[in-house]
C-alpha cells in the first residue's frame, strides 16, 4: 500500500473548518457549495466535522483547499463548541479561519490539576464509529484451516460465552496469548466466478492462561457477540485493526466498483453502516477513501417507439473505506439520500 493517509486526531480536527464560504475555489475543479451555506458558523455541543463541513460543502472531503491555520491560537486544529469558523479572502482565493470561543476550564480537588471542558468535537459521527468496531477480516480458507481452535468448554458445556474457560488447540504464534475467535462468513466472487475473499466474521476474544501439552491450553473467553462453539478458530488479535481517526480523502486514482455484501445479511443499509466492496490493495485503495454510491437506472419502455430505455444512473450517498484487504474492503456509509443495496455502484467522487 501507498503511505497511510490517515491523520492523528489532532491533525484531523481541522476537517471541521473547511466549514463556511461563500465563494467558489478552482482546484483540480470547481469546489461546489452546499445549498444556503452561512458565512459564518459556531460550534456546538454535539457537532462532528464531517457534519459541519456538510453544512457548507457538497463535498465536505476537500477541506486542506481552503483550511487556514492559525498559529497564534493554542491548539489550533482542535475545534471546540463554541469556537465560530469565518470566511475571509486571500491572496490564493477564499479561506476559513477560526476564532476560540470561551471555554470553561474546571478545576479538580484535591489533585492539583486544570482540564478543559467540553472536549474537542470529533471527526465523524459516533454512530459511525461504532461501525468501526466491526472487526471481522478477509481471510485464505486454507491458512484459516491451519489456525488454531475451540476444543471444549472445560465445565462441558456445548455452548460457550465471556466468563467461560475453554480448552483450545493447535499450533501457537510464540508468545502471543491473545487471540480473536472467528467463523467462516460469506464467500465472495466476482462477475466471472473467481473467488476474490473468504469472510471471517468476529466473534470475541479469549486469552490464553494455562498450557496443559503440546498444542493444548486453557483460555478464558474475555468477550462474546454472540455464542461460541467448539470449533471456532482463533487468529492472533491485531494491535490496531481499526483505527477511530481516519479522516476522508479522495482517491488519487479513478476507482470504481461495487457493493457486493452487507454485514449480517441485510438486504439494505442505511446512513452509518458499513458494505463490502470488490475493491482492494490491488486496486490502488487506501484506508481512509471516499467513494460515491450510485444506484443503477430502471429500464423504461418508451411509449412512442416501444423501446427499452436504461435511465442514467443517480448518485444516492458517500462511503469511506475504513479496512483494506488485496481485493476487496470494508466501507461506512457517512450519507445517503435512499437505502443502498448490494449492487451498488461506487466511484471516485
Amino acid at each position: 500500500m501507498k503511505s497511510p493517509r490517515l491523520k492523528r486526531l489532532v491533525v484531523l480536527c481541522v476537517f471541521g473548518v473547511l466549514a463556511a464560504f461563500p465563494f467558489a475555489l478552482t482546484h483540480s475543479q470547481t469546489l461546489a457549495l452546499a445549498p444556503n451555506s452561512p458565512d459564518s458558523y459556531v460550534v456546538r455541543e454535539g457537532d462532528t466535522l464531517w457534519e459541519i463541513a456538510s453544512i457548507f460543502l457538497e463535498e465536505p472531503w476537500r477541506w486542506p483547499e481552503i483550511w487556514e491555520g492559525n498559529p497564534e491560537i493554542q491548539d489550533p486544529d482542535l475545534i471546540y463548541p463554541g469556537d465560530t469558523l469565518r470566511l475571509f479572502a486571500s491572496a490564493s482565493g477564499p479561506r476559513i479561519s477560526m476564532e476560540r470561543g470561551s471555554r470553561q476550564v474546571v478545576k479538580l480537588s484535591p489533585a492539583v490539576r486544570e482540564s478543559p471542558f467540553p472536549n474537542p468535537i470529533p471527526v465523524i459521527p459516533r454512530q459511525a464509529l461504532d461501525g468501526f468496531l466491526i472487526e471481522n477480516r478477509i481471510v485464505d480458507p486454507l491458512s484459516f484451516e491451519a489456525a488454531p481452535y475451540i476444543l471444549s468448554s472445560s465445565s462441558g458445556n456445548l455452548i460457550m460465552g465471556a466468563g467461560h474457560e475453554v480448552y483450545v488447540r493447535g499450533e501457537w504464534a510464540g508468545d502471543v496469548t491473545s487471540y480473536e475467535i472467528f467463523r467462516l462468513g460469506a464467500t465472495y466472487v466476482d462477475d466471472e466466478g473467481e473467488v476474490i475473499g473468504q469472510e471471517a466474521i468476529n466473534l470475541g476474544s479469549l486469552s490464553l492462561i494455562s498450557r496443559d501439552q503440546d498444542g493444548l491450553r486453557r483460555a478464558l473467553i474475555m468477550q462474546s457477540n454472540e455464542e461460541l462453539k467448539a470449533g471456532d478458530r482463533l487468529l492472533p488479535r491485531e494491535k490496531s485493526p481499526i483505527d477511530p481517526s481516519f479522516f476522508p480523502t479522495t482517491p488519487d486514482r479513478d476507482m470504481q466498483g461495487n457493493i457486493i455484501g452487507l454485514l449480517d445479511n441485510k438486504s439494505q443499509a442505511a446512513q452509518f453502516e458499513s458494505t463490502v466492496l470488490d475493491l482492494g490493495e490491488t486496486d490502488g485503495l487506501e484506508s481512509g477513501d471516499i467513494l460515491s454510491i450510485f444506484r443503477d437506472g430502471e429500464s423504461v419502455r418508451d411509449p412512442i417507439t416501444s423501446d427499452s430505455v436504461r435511465l442514467p444512473s443517480t448518485e444516492i450517498g458517500v462511503l469511506m473505506v475504513y479496512r483494506v484487504f488485496e481485493k476487496m474492503s470494508y466501507g461506512v456509509i457517512l450519507s445517503l439520500s435512499q437505502p443502498s443495496a448490494v449492487g451498488d455502484a461506487v466511484h471516485t467522487p
